[in-house]
């Protein structure tokens, strides 16, 4: 009897958990939305409520007849329970389908709102700026001329094509490598510039087989050495990177961030522990037939006293450690010398973001930051994704490249996750904002952006009816990138979004409407100091069309002389590359940027920006700098504007051809252009004629291709 009175006093407890579980169910059509709906509150809570009073009646009743030994009516009195539920569920039931389903959207309107309220509020978008961005395309001279240094701003590099000229151009040494580039903002000579940064790290698989022991693995290279930095705005003659920090030692260029500690013993690839020894000389760089060497002095690492070098040793499973005479007294085990691993030890209750960045601070040591998140899945109303309905990006963690300090900086006071962790460890975050040195080339994560966008979607809207409607749902625009359609990526770019803050670094996501291609809204994210994290809107008119991505895509694709040249481009060994398409508000108009690389089809690969794409109203231009592709667009359109009168440095790449050799005037390029086509179809002709065996039509192709490749000879010969 005690055990019965035990099991039914529990069921009273566990029935106000189960009240507000019912926060976390589902509704609407096909139980789509996370939260209670107008059957969950008006049936189940009240059930919730009614019935810890009926249990506890039944637990009277059922002492009562224990006592009375009244067999039947105390079973009654148990049954009591379940028949309740089930009347409960079969009213649902019934209200479910006589009064919801028929009328669902304008029952259902109330919790929609919960729904919707929560959800913005949950992922940080209850405080969008949304805008009306009317696209009149209506530029003047002296809009373009006054605003010239927003067009110089404009991003011109691809991530891809970037990263592999790093490797191919600043590689220098077979053990190093670039794994991953990032964007930063600095403040050069007065003027924000965006800037690409990599690591150069470390490779021991690498090295040669025969390099491969040991000694070289643990003492010997242990470290990488500085980064290479360029703008994303800018490219040489050749099309290549501008490198504003280059080679081993790094060089800068005047006013551009200077690396006064190099070395990394500490970042994405440095998988493995080394032991470094002030006796023990340790690689920096090969220069001519010397070594230049150095001895770690850092703060990092774990001295190797006789206990400890058996227990490590012991850990690691490495007996040559304890037998091994480079190590003594004086030797440091550097561990967990992984970043991501290094702060998951740390603080494993955050959710890191996967993209780290180097950052050059203004005392010219290598920082990396991390992004940290704080989430859950029980946020009440709030519409899940990827496993979670809260995110915050609440804390920026920090590791120096050189000694492996790690700290925590909370960077979002408001949210409640953050401010308990800090209750419960008091000593792990570091007091006080980010140090200055650091806090002007922090960025907003991509991952974060992403995550916001993707709700956005479909939760931009305010009315509650039209979210039922779905007659507004949005989509994350698509672009063709290396032939393939896929969702554009967030990407950054210098862009003035209020006049008081000037010139920022902004993550830009552009969205379309539906399964259709015509663009609805680009939504901005803010990282100047004052307005991090913060998210803009341009709403487009939805009565006009405005060009998405995809669009533009095809009227490249549509272009004869953009298709033409890239198909010749696209012969003889030789890969073209598009890069990732750009939409820029500019004044009260739209631009569409996409750079254009060419490459060859070997290991020894070397993108060069060969071209630039711009569209401007219904009119394509493709040229080899911005500023000319600019100038012919807006010709097109009617408008004379002269921006290439400007230094190659304050721009993009002088003109240039794609191929080596002489350049040659345009109507000259044309008619070669043309002659090459020629020869192309003549060859066509004389295929298909041969597969048909006829030879009438195959003599009078090949008569049509000794013509053409006559033409060709005398085109091709330089003028005297």
């Amino acid at each position: 009897m005690v055990n019965i009175l035990i099991y039914f006093l529990l069921m009273i407890l566990t029935y106000r958990f189960a009240r507000e579980d019912i926060l976390y169910g589902t509704f609407g059509q096909g139980g789509e939305l996370l939260g209670a709906g107008y059957v969950d509150v008006t049936i189940w809570l009240n059930y919730y409520r009614i019935i810890p009073y009926v249990l506890i009646a039944v637990i009277l009743l059922v002492c009562v007849f224990l006592y009375k030994k009244k067999l039947v009516p105390l079973v009654v009195s148990i049954l009591v329970i379940p028949a309740a539920f089930c009347l409960t569920g079969i009213a649902a039931l019934a209200v479910q389908s006589l009064v919801v389903s028929p009328n669902e959207r304008n029952v259902q309107t109330p919790y929609i709102s919960h729904n919707m309220e929560a959800t913005r509020a949950a992922y940080k978008l209850d405080d969008v700026s949304e805008q009306d961005f009317a696209v009149t395309n209506d530029l003047t001279a002296a809009e373009v001329t006054e605003n010239r240094d927003a067009i110089d701003n404009i991003r011109i590099t691809d991530f891809n094509a970037t990263l592999t000229a790093y490797n191919q151009l600043q590689y220098l040494r077979r053990y190093y490598t670039f794994s991953d580039l990032d964007i930063v903002p600095y403040e050069l000579d007065g003027t924000l510039h965006a800037l690409s940064v990599s690591a150069r790290e470390m490779n021991k698989d690498n090295l040669e087989e025969s390099a491969q022991s040991y000694t070289n693995r643990v003492f010997r290279y242990t470290h990488g050495f500085g980064a290479v930095v360029s703008p994303i705005n800018e490219v040489t003659p050749e099309g290549q990177p501008e490198f504003y920090v280059k080679d081993i030692p790094p060089q800068s260029v005047a006013g551009a961030p200077e690396i006064k500690q190099p070395r990394i013993y500490y970042g994405e690839l440095t998988n493995d522990y080394v032991i470094v020894n002030p006796n023990n000389k340790e690689l920096d760089y090969s220069e001519g037939n010397s070594d230049m060497e150095n001895s770690y002095d850092g703060e990092g690492g774990i001295k190797l006293s006789f206990f400890k070098k058996l227990l490590f040793a012991l850990h690691e499973g490495d007996y040559r450690m304890f037998f091994s005479g480079n190590i003594d007294g004086n030797s440091k085990i550097l561990l967990n010398r992984n970043i991501m691993e290094r702060v998951t030890r740390v603080a494993p209750f955050f959710t890191y973001d996967s993209d780290p960045y180097l950052v050059i601070d203004d005392n010219g040591d290598l920082i990396w930051v991390i992004d940290g998140y704080t989430t859950t899945n029980q946020y009440p109303y709030a519409q899940p994704t990827g496993g979670i309905n809260y995110i915050r990006n609440s804390v920026k963690a920090t590791v120096d490249a050189y000694d492996g300090t790690v700290r925590f900086y909370v960077i979002d006071e408001s949210d409640p996750i953050v401010q308990t962790y800090r209750k419960i460890y008091p000593t792990l975050f570091t007091k006080g904002e980010l140090p200055a040195e650091l806090a002007s080339h922090i960025t907003l994560p991509q991952r974060m952006f992403a995550v916001q966008a993707e709700i956005y979607q479909r939760y931009h809207v305010a009315d509650a009816g039209m979210f039922y409607d779905k007659n507004d749902v949005w989509r994350i625009a698509t672009e063709k990138y290396t032939n393939n359609e896929i969702p554009v990526q967030p990407y950054f770019n210098i862009m003035q979004l209020d006049e008081e803050t000037g010139d920022e670094l902004v993550l830009t996501l552009p969205f379309v409407l539906g399964d259709k291609y015509n663009m609805v809204g680009l939504l901005m994210a803010r990282t100047a100091p004052g307005h991090y994290g913060e998210l803009v809107l341009y709403r487009f008119p939805k009565s006009e069309t405005i060009y998405g991505p995809m669009q533009i895509e095809n009227k490249i694709d549509n272009d004869p002389d953009i298709s033409r040249e890239m198909s010749l481009w696209g012969q003889g060994g030789s890969t073209v590359i598009r890069g990732n398409l750009l939409v820029v508000p500019f004044q009260d108009a739209l631009l569409y940027v996409e750079p254009i690389y060419i490459t060859s089809q070997n290991n020894a690969s070397l993108p060069e920006l060969k071209r630039v794409v711009v569209g401007y109203q219904d009119a394509i231009a493709m040229e080899a700098t911005l500023p000319a592709a600019l100038e012919k667009v807006f010709a097109e359109t009617g408008l004379t504007v002269s921006l290439t009168d400007r230094a190659p440095a304050e721009g993009t790449a002088p003109p240039q051809e794609p191929q080596g050799g002489t350049t040659v005037p345009q109507g000259s390029l044309d008619a070669l252009t043309q002659s090459v086509q020629a020869a192309l179809d003549a060859y066509d002709k004389f295929k298909a004629a041969s597969g048909s065996n006829d030879w009438e039509a195959m003599g009078s192709a090949l008569s049509e291709l000794e013509q053409s490749m006559s033409r060709l000879e005398q085109e091709g010969q330089p003028a005297q």
